[in-house]
């Protein structure tokens, strides 16, 4: 039990500073407005409407915005929290990630703890628990903290498990969780697969297989996984393929810089420190190094990783170091390793200094992460928690509340995040950048700062389309609104 109390205290400790981080705003991106609009249809037993207004909004938008719907998995997950604080507190609606994120460093630390002695688990694991990006992300009302929990339960249920249904039966359910959540969940799948094959090779090599083994043991998580499935596509309308759609965008310029971002993403992690490129520099060698030292013992892990970047540099959009979040505790593991391995290697005659060269290089990073985390959530405190001038800021409440009483319930409203705007009014919206386009809104919200950027420029749009007559009808220090009436 003793070797609990460390992990425990940090988690502790993490959650306490995603609390005091959580703030009263949200930044504009407006996934989250999705979610949330797609969890309160789930309350209200509407969510084909949501996916008819929605598809509206993401098909007749001049550029592509996101899918029909996103999965259900974290909108189901959501739904009780719209019931319990309502659809618009943001603070309480934040909450769900608190929970997800100590679910997260609890499953984490079990994972490293059938790896490394406890210390170091706590260690690797403490790299988390004060990582500031991490515990800030806490912020975002999105799937990604809750889909980090699913993707490494996934991982730490793929070990040894063995002959017994009932973990088998938990694995299914875990890495339906995942797809439920995340549409790249499916890669849990392949990773089973792939771990179930190569341990079949390494323990049991033979010219036939066992199908007896197969059939009463290693296919059941592959059956809970297609019976939640199908339960999934019985009571929840499709949307998510909308997403294969964007597919055809794919190019071998993309693949280029897909594949050059990606592999040097990671080093955002380390962003609030100095100098985070040459730190990620610096791990990259002892990366790779853990990936070969341990290919055989961490092999799942290994082609999980595999497959994620595989589709990730498919995948003709860029999504930023949020994509990585499953990653990120793999290649810190495997650092680790790596790190661990070549020092203790370079100091065969002082054994203890090659671990300790490994600790007291995590440790300046742990000291750093806190301290950072430390400063920003005494300054949130401080400030009463925002807002911070983003979508809760009084001024673009007070354009929401003039579109809400002022414009009629059939109006079609352009503005550049189209999905929050309708959550704030319920108005029906387009993301409108092409003043030919300007005939399918009656209204048109421009942000004054924002110039042509997902928008038309608020210096054009009085005289862009001759086809129309363009009238301003409300402004404040953020936005102005115009009407458009056909000529």
């Amino acid at each position: 039990m003793k070797k609990f109390i460390l992990p425990i205290v940090l988690i502790l400790l993490s959650l306490l500073l995603a609390f005091s981080l959580l703030n009263l705003d949200h930044e504009w991106g407006d996934d989250w407005a999705s979610y949330l609009m797609q969890a309160i249809s789930i309350t209200k037993g509407d969510t084909h409407e949501f996916i008819q207004r929605n598809t509206f909004t993401m098909r007749e938008s001049t550029h592509f915005i996101g899918p029909d719907a996103y999965p259900w998995g974290f909108p189901a997950l959501l739904a009780p929290f719209t019931l319990v604080c309502g659809p618009l507190n943001i603070l309480c609606l934040k909450s769900i990630n608190l929970i997800f994120w100590a679910l997260f460093l609890i499953v984490f630390y079990l994972l490293l703890a059938r790896r490394l002695p406890p210390l170091e688990a706590a260690l690797v694991l403490a790299v988390f628990a004060f990582s500031p990006l991490l515990l800030n992300f806490n912020n975002q009302l999105t799937s990604d903290i809750a889909f980090l929990f699913f993707s490494t339960l996934g991982l730490l249920l793929m070990e040894r498990i063995g002959n017994s249904l009932y973990k088998n039966i938990l694995l299914g359910i875990a890495l339906f969780c995942a797809f439920f959540v995340r549409t790249n969940g499916i890669l849990l799948v392949p990773t089973l697969f792939l771990a179930q094959a190569f341990d079949t090779l390494q323990t049991r090599p033979r010219l036939l297989p066992d199908w007896k083994r197969i059939l009463t043991n290693e296919a059941i998580p592959y059956l809970v996984f297609g019976l939640l499935t199908l339960a999934n596509l019985l009571l929840f309308p499709a949307g998510e393929g909308s997403h294969f759609e964007h597919l055809s965008l794919i190019s071998l310029s993309s693949l280029a810089d897909n594949l050059s971002a990606y592999f040097a993403l990671p080093a955002y992690f380390f962003s609030d420190l100095p100098y985070p490129e040459i730190i990620y520099g610096i791990l990259l060698p002892f990366i790779f190094g853990g990936i070969v030292l341990n290919f055989k013992k961490d092999f799942s892990l290994i082609a999980y990783l595999v497959l994620s970047y595989a589709l990730f540099i498919l995948w003709p959009d860029q999504q930023g170091i949020r994509f990585l979040f499953p990653l990120l505790p793999l290649l810190v593991y495997f650092a680790y390793q790596g790190m661990t391995a070549t020092f203790f290697a370079l100091t065969s005659q002082f054994p203890r200094a090659g671990l300790w060269l490994t600790r007291g290089f995590w440790l300046v990073i742990i000291a750093a992460f806190a301290w950072t985390s430390l400063g920003l959530a005494r300054d949130n405190l401080a400030q009463g928690r925002g807002p911070y001038g983003n979508v809760y800021d009084p001024l673009s409440l007070e354009m929401f509340e003039y579109v809400k009483l002022e414009t009629s319930p059939n109006s079609v409203i352009a503005f550049y995040k189209p999905r929050a705007l309708r959550l704030f009014t319920d108005r029906n919206s387009l993301l409108i950048d092409d003043c030919g386009a300007l005939p399918f809104a009656k209204y048109v919200v421009l942000r004054k700062s924002r110039g042509a950027v997902d928008q038309i420029s608020p210096d054009d749009i009085e005289t862009c389309n001759p086809s129309v007559l363009v009238t301003r009808v409300f402004m404040n220090g953020k936005f102005a609104v115009y009407q458009v009436v056909p000529k």
